[in-house]
């Protein structure tokens, strides 16, 4: 649900798609397949393996050609293959050079593809770009790795040892093609298709998204995540200049007043088998006094229509009783809406709910760590969620050559 409202103010990007180099990777195994399929050294069914490969060179290539660590998926297996060999380390598409358990899945493959794809760079299908990428990588990128063709292409058709050190001609190229600060032309690129957003073909409001990245440049800390403060400041400051960006950040911010509250009573719920709502109910008036803050009931009536698409009416008419009961402080019955809620949750997935009553007790089927409530004096500024913000901060802030 929260993924839905975010998509309205970041068009493109997922909570994991925060890494400028990570597109960067994604780019460039794509068009060396292209190119490679083009000069008969490869075929289309060869692409996830050539795909893996790249991912790989560029992995440890950032690392001891940058000193980068945090950026790469699969930094750890990175590390031990460097302290196995540091003189070279092994790029297969097999478990000798994998450097995650699943990196078809859970590395840029698996991560970066649909919002590559979203975003203007890739086609569809596992080879190729659109038209506006690959002009750029023929005019950016090819002039360099031109010069290592030969050698570049039979480690990613091939496999081999990729070589760490500077009298390497394919480490030597492609430490250059990975530098720490962006080039003008790359802030250009990545700016206009990931920052931006200007490539997206369906987006419902141009220029939206360029004017929410410098919002957030401007008025919140790019180096930390989203917080209700900064939401409320960036509404105010959206106002003067897209009044439907205020009002769909002024929407995130009635969906997050519920969202995140009822997420921490059912993490307290979840460690509390056997015991009682209402003693549960007493606890919570007891920790955070009369009421839920932020549950102004006009704001929530007025994003109810837009949660009732998404998850349908029977759903929307629990949460409307989850917001009521919470605004008004009554607890007990705020606890037996989150149980419904969550049973409907489950039973969409033919699943069973991971709290029930049973006897008037709660009966918790799935339980989660111990969890204490936030604080009284915290609730007010209470957030859990991204809704995309979160990445959109990253990229804007790596553009913007901000370490």
């Amino acid at each position: 649900m929260w993924a839905s409202f975010g998509r309205r103010v970041v068009l493109n990007l997922t909570t994991v798609t925060n890494s400028v180099r990570g597109f960067t990777t994604l780019l460039l195994g794509r068009f060396l397949t292209e190119k490679m399929i083009e000069k008969h050294v490869a075929r289309d069914r060869d692409a996830l393996s050539i795909f893996l490969r790249m991912e790989q060179i560029s992995a440890y290539v950032r690392r001891v050609g940058h000193g980068v660590e945090g950026e790469i998926r699969g930094i750890e297996r990175v590390k031990a293959h460097l302290e196995e060999n540091s003189a070279e380390v092994p790029i297969q598409d097999d478990s000798s050079g994998m450097i995650l358990s699943d990196q078809k899945t859970y590395g840029l493959w698996g991560l970066y593809s649909v919002s590559a794809r979203i975003s203007g760079i890739s086609s569809d299908g596992p080879v190729g770009l659109t038209p506006f990428a690959k002009e750029f990588c023929e005019k950016y990128y090819w002039p360099r790795l031109g010069r290592i063709e030969k050698p570049l292409f039979k480690i990613l058709s091939r496999g081999g040892w990729l070589k760490l050190r500077k009298s390497d001609p394919v480490f030597k190229v492609m430490v250059e093609i990975f530098p720490a600060l962006f080039s003008r032309q790359e802030r250009e690129f990545y700016g206009e298709a990931l920052r931006d957003a200007g490539q997206v073909s369906d987006g419902h409001f141009p220029g939206r998204q360029d004017l929410f990245a410098r919002l957030l440049a401007r008025h919140t800390d790019i180096e930390d995540g989203i917080n209700r403060e900064e939401v409320k400041k960036l509404a105010r400051a959206a106002r003067r200049e897209d009044e439907g960006l205020a009002h769909r950040l002024e929407k995130i911010l009635r969906l997050e007043a519920l969202l995140a509250p009822a997420e921490a009573i059912f993490d307290y719920l979840q460690a509390r088998n056997g015991q009682r709502p209402s003693d549960l109910a007493a606890t919570l008036h007891d920790h955070w006094g009369g009421r839920v803050p932020n549950l102004d009931r006009a704001g929530f009536h007025d994003i109810l229509p837009e949660i009732t698409d998404i998850v349908g009416a029977r759903l929307a008419t629990v949460m409307d009783r989850c917001d009521e009961t919470m605004s008004a402080g009554d607890y007990e019955e705020g606890i037996n809406a989150l149980l419904e809620w969550n049973k409907l949750i489950m039973a969409s997935r033919k699943a069973a709910p991971w709290i029930s009553l049973k006897a008037g007790k709660l009966d918790v089927r799935y339980r989660g760590l111990e969890k204490q409530l936030p604080s009284g004096d915290r609730l007010e500024h209470l957030w859990r969620n991204s809704y995309f913000i979160d990445s959109l901060k990253d990229i804007t802030r790596q553009l913007n050559g901000v370490s």
